[in-house]
């Protein structure tokens, strides 16, 4: 890891409290910089272990579910800090349900969490990233390259950020500020115990079957898409690249291979 990169960063992390976003945090922390870490319950995020005696933490409670709480938050940050070098727009929510079951609560919610939030906090942070020369890396999902089954909410409203950002991209292409889209595997996080179910209750499934990246590791390659303002769309291995390209070369075969791996999923009750 470029050590001299992040030395007097500002750098805002969505999503603090668990999983990638506290992994994040506590890979940063080593280095002295500020960090700006924003959650719904910013009180629990711990101290980090090894913190640099030069890192600067800031906690801010954030539910990017509630506008007045994104404002909030975007009011504090810009009367504390005067650029933000990289916003990893982490935090997110999952749906689990077949498309004539969810509710329209569902779709809702998900899309409030995952797409009008972050896209709230963007444009509120924007002029401070901009000064920056700043990058915006997104935590996406390969969900979010193809509508899937059971996921229709899920996907749906990570396609609409995706389609969001990278209009922002364009419009700024002469401005120096990155935005990178980074759909990450399974990762072993808490995101399907504290997702919704197709009633907006709240998701209680085992984890993916299957080998699981770690928050760790998923951390380490945010952490270096943000050191690239080139990255654009990141795919991390081969089943995220397989969905990459079959969705432009045979989505046919697409959905034949969805349709037989997510059955379970998605069957009829």
């Amino acid at each position: 890891m470029n050590q001299d990169f992040w030395n007097d960063r500002v750098v805002v992390i969505t999503g603090a409290t668990s999983g990638i976003g506290k992994a994040l945090y506590e890979e940063l922390a080593q280095f002295p910089c500020e960090l700006v870490l924003l959650a719904r319950r910013a009180a629990e995020i711990a101290e980090p272990k090894n913190k640099h005696d030069r890192a600067i933490i800031h906690r801010v409670a954030c539910d990017l579910s509630d506008p007045t709480s994104v404002l909030d938050a975007v009011e504090w940050i810009q009367k504390k800090v005067s650029k933000i070098d990289v916003l990893f727009n982490n935090a997110g929510i999952t749906a689990h349900g077949r498309f004539d079951s969810l509710s329209m609560d569902v779709y809702r919610k998900t899309f409030a969490t995952n797409f009008f939030g972050p896209i709230q906090l963007v444009r509120g942070l924007l002029s401070l990233l901009l000064v920056a020369k700043g990058n915006i890396v997104t935590t996406s999902t390969v969900s979010a390259l193809y509508g899937v089954p059971g996921r229709a909410a899920y996907s749906a409203s990570k396609s609409a950020l995706h389609a969001a950002l990278e209009s922002l991209r364009i419009e700024t292409l002469e401005s120096g500020l990155g935005v990178s889209l980074v759909c990450v595997p399974y990762t072993d996080t808490a995101l399907r115990s504290s997702g919704l179910d197709a009633e907006g209750g709240t998701l209680k499934e085992a984890p993916a079957k299957g080998k699981r990246k770690t928050a760790k590791e998923v951390a380490h390659v945010l952490i270096s898409v943000a050191r690239d303002k080139e990255a654009r769309l990141v795919t991390f291995n081969l089943s995220g690249r397989f969905l990459e390209w079959m969705r432009f070369f045979s989505p046919k075969f697409l959905e034949k291979i969805l349709y037989k791996k997510l059955y379970e999923d998605f069957k009829p009750h």
